[in-house]
């Protein structure tokens, strides 16, 4: 039976499987990157981002950005991807502007900003899955319980059997409440990548989950667990009672 906090782990795997796709592609660029020669700025001003030779010098690395970063990224023309992944101005001198030794630096930083926040996002993922691993052991362990508990009537348990299944269960309910406590500390948390970007553990729970019917799957699976093991207590103790 798949729960929400299976269907949030598959959206966790395809996401890191993205994410790690995309930092080979910035890999294969930078090493593309180095391989464009370049030109210092005529304007005896000291070196900039602009070259006087024109877009077409620049070309070399639209076209390996093409070939690496923007296959593994949404289909939009190539242009927008440069902005949206490298800024707004290396983007604009990649495309109206020969290459300067300065241009190729400042898209080594961009790129290699990139690199960190790609970094920084595969850490919280990785966290993210550690924290749905460890709701899901839990889980599992209740409802592996509570099926298998199932197949014997109450009727047939003798008194200190009740009362073992009613502190059993008080149990479950302690665990279900420490499964929220320990997801609300995670995603109050964040994670960075050689101090150069941090994601917040809420903001990517909030778009990991977006589409999917429950935005807080922890939390959610949790409370009706402890739903299903309030009401499974609450019959132990009505026989309970009947045995006193």
């Amino acid at each position: 039976m798949t729960t929400t906090i299976d269907r949030a782990d598959e959206r966790v795997r395809r996401e890191r499987e993205a994410i790690e796709a995309k930092q080979t592609a910035y890999r294969r660029f930078r090493v593309r990157l180095e391989s464009v020669s370049t030109r210092s700025s005529s304007s005896g001003a000291g070196e900039t981002l602009v070259a006087t030779s024109g877009g077409t010098r620049a070309r070399p690395i639209r076209e390996a950005f093409a070939e690496t970063v923007a296959t593994v990224c949404e289909e939009r023309p190539t242009g927008e991807l440069l902005a949206a992944e490298l800024g707004e101005e290396v983007a604009t001198h990649l495309t109206t502007n020969g290459v300067t030794p300065a241009l190729r630096r400042a898209v080594r930083t961009e790129s290699e900003r990139r690199g960190a926040e790609l970094a920084a996002m595969d850490g919280a993922l990785g966290a993210e899955a550690d924290s749905l691993e460890r709701a899901a052991n839990v889980v599992d362990s209740v409802r592996e319980w509570l099926i298998e508990v199932d197949e014997r009537p109450l009727p047939e348990l003798g008194f200190e059997e009740l009362r073992e299944r009613h502190a059993r269960l008080a149990g479950f309910r302690d665990d279900c409440e420490g499964l929220v406590a320990d997801r609300q500390a995670h995603l109050g948390r964040t994670t960075g990548a050689e101090g150069q970007a941090g994601v917040r553990h809420d903001d990517l729970r909030a778009y990991l989950y977006e589409e999917l019917p429950v935005d807080h799957p922890v939390p959610v699976t949790a409370t009706r667990l402890d739903g299903l093991c309030t009401e499974a207590q609450r019959t132990v103790r009505d026989h309970l009672v009947r045995r006193v």
